[in-house]
């Protein structure tokens, strides 16, 4: 996949209040000699390495070869008949995690019973971008890793179409973020999903000083750093649908689009920010219609239930809502590229179902898949309700 076999080495070290942890992007056969080293430092009993079967087996066998120069190292499964009970981990053992977002979230709850933290060893884009530069998982708040490295030979095996999707990181920080570095992305981005070490290097520093940069002040992820979930809203409700063989990054962004309509329709962000949400993803060559047979009304259906059966917003600490047709969906959402709209001291902002019809259309394939406005006539006859009060913009707010 990955053109270029030169060597690389670059170090960031990401803040989360007042823990910090090191990231390493490593390339070349130098670089595994380092792992080992790295490894004998640590002074671990044993290193329980967790993978996943998708990981193929020339990087696993490589992994334990490295690990077991430093100390006795066995392999785990995240999965299956074979999975590691968390007593059979000793607690001075370090949890090696080998794999993707699934495996670091499975590796987290393991290494809760241990003395040390994970070495993260991510091997998909998603999880080197995103889930292993965070310290807040789906279960709350994750341990401090005594590192994460991102081995470029990991992603040497992935298939274009893999890669393409797996830069949804890459794109929502720079629309969110740090749009200074909107045009040096653009130039970078292949729609084809090739790229050498040096891009993807380059991709995630960009990312990891996004993360730290927000992070450092706001490690549970609550305040300014909800801007990472800028898009996610929709992806996910995507994911409920299961809509074919759409990658969660192709659904971000639909959520990114999605955003952005609802932000202009509310008179936050301007025609120029959306547009440049578009070119961007164009250079990025993701998918910017609902696949067939998907309409926006199943969409909207989906959020709709969510908000319902949740009791309150997608927000963290975001405003109760309740099972009527007023209630609301919680989105990020932009005032313009780089500054989230703030309301009430968060980066999620309550919308309403009738601007949530306006930001579907943006992916509607034709005129027919937009979902009823309010005072159109649905399938059965019956009128839409009114639209509930969404929040006005109070203006930017300082964090």
């Amino acid at each position: 996949m990955l053109s270029s076999r030169s060597p690389v080495a670059l170090d960031r070290s990401i803040g989360s209040g007042l823990a910090r942890f090191p990231l390493q992007v490593r390339a070349g056969p130098a670089s595994w000699d380092e792992l080992t080293g790295i490894a004998r430092r640590l002074e671990a009993d044993r290193f329980v390495v967790v993978c996943d079967h998708g990981v193929p087996a020339a990087h696993t066998h490589r992994v334990l070869h490295h690990l077991g120069a430093a100390a006795p190292t066995s392999l785990v499964w995240a999965s299956g008949t074979d999975t590691v009970r968390t007593d059979d981990i000793p607690p001075d053992a370090v949890i090696v995690a080998l794999g993707g977002t699934g495996v670091l979230d499975a590796v987290d709850r393991r290494a809760a019973h241990t003395r040390r933290g994970p070495l993260l060893l991510p091997t998909t884009l998603p999880a080197a971008l995103d889930t292993a530069l965070s310290l807040v998982g789906p279960d709350g708040p994750r341990r401090l890793p005594v590192l994460v490295r991102a081995q470029l030979e990991f992603l040497d095996t992935l298939a274009p179409g893999a890669v393409r999707p797996g830069l949804y990181a890459l794109v929502r920080n720079v629309l969110s973020v740090c749009p200074a570095s909107y045009d040096q992305v653009c130039a970078r981005l292949r729609p084809d999903g090739r790229y050498d070490r040096s891009a993807l290097a380059s991709f995630i520093a960009l990312c990891a000083d996004a993360r730290a940069a927000l992070t450092c002040y706001d490690p549970l992820e609550d305040g300014p750093a909800g801007v990472f979930r800028y898009g996610h809203a929709v992806a996910d409700a995507l994911r409920v649908l299961g809509v074919g063989a759409l990658r969660y990054g192709d659904a971000v962004a639909m959520g990114l689009l999605v955003a952005a309509r609802c932000a202009r329709h509310l008179g936050l962000l301007d025609a120029g920010g959306e547009a440049a949400h578009r070119e961007l993803l164009a250079r990025w060559g993701a998918p910017d219609v609902l696949p067939a047979p998907l309409t926006a009304q199943d969409v909207l259906g989906v959020l709709r239930r969510t908000a319902t059966d949740s009791g309150r917003t997608d927000a963290r600490g975001a405003q109760e809502v309740t099972d009527d047709p007023d209630s609301t969906v919680g989105m990020v959402l932009l005032d313009t590229l780089g500054q989230p709209h703030v309301f009430g001291g968060h980066t999620v902002t309550a919308v309403g179902h009738d601007t949530l019809r306006v930001g579907l259309e943006a992916v509607a394939a034709t005129a027919d898949d937009m979902v009823p406005r309010p005072g159109d006539r649905d399938p059965a006859g019956t009128r839409s309700g009114p639209a509930p009060h969404v929040p006005g913009a109070p203006g930017p707010a300082a964090w």
